[in-house]
Parts: C-alpha cells; structure tokens; sequence
C-alpha cells in the first residue's frame, strides 16, 4: 500500500504518506520538521466530521452523523500496483470546523520520559481535509493495516483483583486502560477476583480462554503468579505432561499475559518494562508485543507447590511476609513495618543448599551490561538453552536466600535484587547474605534498595543456578519461604528453573535513545 496526499497539520499544509509500515507527514517548506510514526505503534483512528478540537481526545460513537461524501468530488484513483495517489487540498478554509471541513484523528503511541524511565503516552493528531471521500479513503486504508496486524490482541481475559494493593485495582481498569482498549477496538471480557487462589482457577478452566488472544492480569505479584501458574497448567494440560514431576520440562504457555500494575511492589511489570506505569504496560498490550521469560517450578515431596516469576525468598523476606499477613490493614505500609520488625529480630537460619550451576554460564552475575529489549544473552538462550552442570553444596547459617528469577526491580529498589539477572536466561541469581549481625543485614539491604552494587559486600555471594534445593537444618528455627508474595510454610523445597516458558506483553527494559547532544567530537566530525 502506497498513499499520498495532503492535509493540514495544526493549520499547516503537510505532505503525507502512508505505507505499509507507517505514515509519515513534512510540513510544506518545513523538511527539517519530518514527522514518522509506525503502524504498529498506532492505537487507532476514527472520523471528525466536524473537524472540532474535541476530536482529537474522544471518538465519536457510532450514533454520530456520519460523513456525507460531496458528489462533485471524485473519489482517489487507484493504480494496479495497489497505489493511490490522494488529491492535494486546497487553500485552507476559514474554519476547520465548519461543515466544509473534515478530517479524521489517529491516535498512536509516541515514548515519552519520566525520571529515567521508559514511559509511553497515548498522543493524537488531526488530518483535515474539505473532501470528505478523501477523508474517508484514508481512514479506511489506515483501519484495514491495523487490522492486518496479527500480534495485536483482539480479544482479552481481564482478570482483576479488587481486594489488592491499596484496593485501586478497579478504578485503574476502569480510568486508564478501558478508555485505551475501546479506542483500540479490543473487546475485553474482565472478571473479577473473590478470593485467594480464585485468579489460578479462572484460568485454569479453558472454556474462559475461548477465542481469548490472551489474558490481562490487574493487580500485585500476588493475581500475576496465580495466572501464570493457571495458564502453565493449561498448558500442561494440553501437552500431556505431568506438572507435579519435577524432572520434566514444563511446555510454553499457548496466551501470552498482559500486566497491569495495581498492587504494593509489581516488580515483575517494573521488571520487564522498566517502569510500574499503567498507561505504559495498556499500549504494550495494545501494540501486541511480546517476550518470553523464564519461570521456576517449586516442588516439594513429588507436588507442584507454586511458580515463580519472580524471586522465592528464603529467611528475611519470608519472615516479612509472614508479618506483613496480619496487618494488611495497613495496606503497603505493612511492608515497611514488618520489615522494620525483622531486622530489630536479627534472625539467622542454618541449611544446607544443593545448588546445580549451568555448564557454559553465557552470563554472570557481575556483568556490567543488564537485561535489555535487545538482548544478546536471551536471544542465545532460546536459541539453545544452557546445558545443566555439577551439583555444588553449601552448609551455613544464613539470614536471607533468594532465588532471583528476574531483577525483582520495583519502586522501592529501582535497581532491583540482582541487577544483572536476565528475563530469558534459564537461570535465576542464588543470593546468600551470611548470618552475621545486624549491621550485615542493613547493609545488604541498604545497597539493594539504593545503589544497586552489594555484591561488593564481603558477606554476600552470588551464583547463577538452574536448579536449587534447600534442607534446613532440623534442630534450629526454621523460616517460610516468600515466592512471588505467596507464602509456602514448608521449609523444604527444590526450584528448577524453566527457560523462555511465559509469553508477556512486552519488549523488556528499553535502552534510552541516543542523545545526539553528548556524541563524542571525534564522532561528530566523522559524521559530518
């Protein structure tokens, strides 16, 4: 497709072209202002009759007068190499918004900034033009690309979780991401949460994902973990694989899963997109991305307990969590306090890990460059995922063991848990904070949730697993495990880690664009 013509832009004669990958528009004398936007990356179009100001923000429905084509226009012609060539406007009327003025509005998805993060944004133009059969050709073309898109979702399970977080969960559905799936022509079909373990059982029955291009999750961790572990049993399921054998290779997942943050951390939605933003996570839905990510499977005494997506905590977090259980009252604040609680309790736990390292690691916990859009690392990984190494054990007390199988970055660490854990490496990061003092503990958690570096700290060791066991020791006090915000009581568990096996709505952590202001000088001459 092959369409070109003009419009006035903001009262400014503009060419415009649109193709099959975008469309584009360059104000007449102005090449320097060139404007380009993917097709993709538009959320959708709709008529302006009257050509207002207010089209540009709300669609007209479809009780709306439509546009009545004027008979002394004739319609653009159209060539046997599936071109067309629009006629160009004339001088521009007086007022756009009289009945001689029409235009349609695309609204597309432009990334915007917001301290450091990649933040998207819903932004709209105008194309006016006084032939309404010109108008309507356009209109018609750019609808028939968007819906030859087959990433994008067209119809979406809405899971909600009324009661998490500070309770917002339906307010966020209703103000900010309906609005932008009507406008997107995506039917949503949204249920709502009762009670814990309802969101798994949702899933879970494959007559709700009939004719479903893929599940939405609006909430904490908490309703993202029961999905993913309901649509892992499906899947499952359908591959007749038995998901309690913890020597199997769980299979992917057939819907990929869309997060809409709405509870007390979301890290794995800050995880992936590198913001907790609800507007940014809605248009990576809309837009149909897609990146699959590890999961681990937790297995205790030949039973499937839980996956994780991700981190499962061992010690300090899972005594937090606990705490955290009684007071939800209290809302996220909880957190805080009983965080507060378990470092006033100094507890320390002893155990013995059995920990299976990959045999050709293809990345470190140390490296400098992290999970990323365009990452190397994950590309190779679902090329060929690493082949599983020795069984290494550790016997010591510890006061935190974590199991991290992504960055675990949210608002309260913005570098996350491990900085450099990867979304599709088949591997999860194995920290162990030595049971010491108080003070080790503070500052373990201290560069966590600030700098970001406390692998330096000499009481702290990471490792890059595929396969854990923990056994604690059975004379000395024990500690529950907190994985993905679920509380497991039972001590005793393996996790193995599953690579690329979730599909989600989403690119992974944008690199910023290149600033052309701070190239280098030696570059800028070369450029010029």
């Amino acid at each position: 497709m092959h369409l070109q013509g003009t419009f006035y832009i903001l009262k400014k004669r503009c060419k415009v072209t649109l193709t099959d990958e975008c469309i584009s528009w360059v104000p007449e004398g102005s090449p320097e202002c060139y404007r380009r936007i993917l097709i993709s990356e538009v959320v959708g179009t709709w008529l302006c009759p009257c050509g207002a100001s207010r089209c540009r923000i709300r669609p007209h429905s479809p009780a709306h007068n439509p546009i009545r084509p004027d008979p002394s226009l004739s319609p653009p012609t159209t060539t046997t190499t599936h071109a067309a060539l629009v006629p160009p406007a004339p001088s521009l009327p007086t007022s756009l918004a009289k009945p001689g003025g029409s235009g349609l509005t695309l609204e597309y998805c432009e990334r915007g900034g917001g301290r450091g993060e990649p933040k998207w944004r819903p932004r709209t133009v105008a194309l006016m033009h006084p032939a309404s059969e010109v108008v309507v050709a356009w209109h018609q073309a750019i609808r028939s690309l968007l819906n030859g898109l087959r990433q994008r979702p067209r119809r979406l399970l809405v899971v909600v979780n009324p009661a998490g977080g500070k309770r917002q969960a339906s307010s966020i559905y209703k103000r900010k991401v309906l609005p932008l799936f009507r406008r997107a022509e995506v039917e949503a079909r949204v249920v709502k949460t009762e009670y814990r373990g309802h969101g798994q059982e949702i899933v879970e029955n494959e007559v709700n994902l009939e004719g479903m291009d893929g599940v939405v999750a609006v909430g904490g961790d908490g309703l993202v973990n029961e999905v993913v572990m309901g649509l892992l049993v499906v899947a499952c399921r359908r591959a007749g694989v038995n998901p309690h054998d913890p020597e199997v290779q769980l299979p992917a997942t057939h819907l990929r899963l869309g997060i809409i943050p709405g509870g007390s951390t979301d890290a794995l939605c800050h995880s992936t997109h590198g913001t907790s933003d609800v507007v940014t996570a809605a248009l990576h839905i809309i837009m149909g991305d897609s990146r699959q990510v590890d999961v681990a499977a937790v297995h205790r005494d030949g039973r499937l307990q839980n996956v994780a997506t991700t981190m499962v905590s061992y010690g300090y977090f899972g005594d937090l969590l606990r705490t955290s259980e009684r007071w939800r009252k209290l809302g996220p604040t909880r957190y805080l306090l009983s965080g507060v609680l378990q470092l006033l309790r100094n507890r320390f736990y002893e155990g013995q890990l059995r920990v299976r390292m990959p045999a050709a690691a293809l990345s470190q916990p140390y490296d400098v460059n992290t999970c990323s859009d365009r990452c190397s690392v994950c590309t190779k990984a679902a090329a060929c995922t690493p082949r599983p190494g020795e069984w290494l054990q550790f016997t010591g007390r510890w006061s935190i063991v974590t199991s991290a199988v992504t960055s675990c970055a949210c608002r309260l660490t913005p570098h996350g848990v491990s900085p450099a854990a990867h979304l599709g490496d088949g591997c999860a990061d194995l920290i162990l904070v030595a049971g010491r003092s108080r003070r080790h503990t503070l500052s373990y958690l201290f560069r966590t949730a600030f700098t970001g570096n406390a692998l330096s700290l000499q009481h702290v060791t990471f490792h890059r697993a595929q396969e854990v066991v923990f056994t604690p020791k059975d004379s000395a006090p024990q500690s529950s495990w907190n994985c993905d915000g679920e509380m497991l009581t039972e001590p005793r568990l393996k996790l193995r880690v599953h690579s690329q096996r979730v599909g989600l709505f989403c690119r992974g952590v944008e690199t910023p664009p290149e600033d052309p202001s701070k190239t280098p000088a030696s570059a800028k001459g070369a450029a010029v």
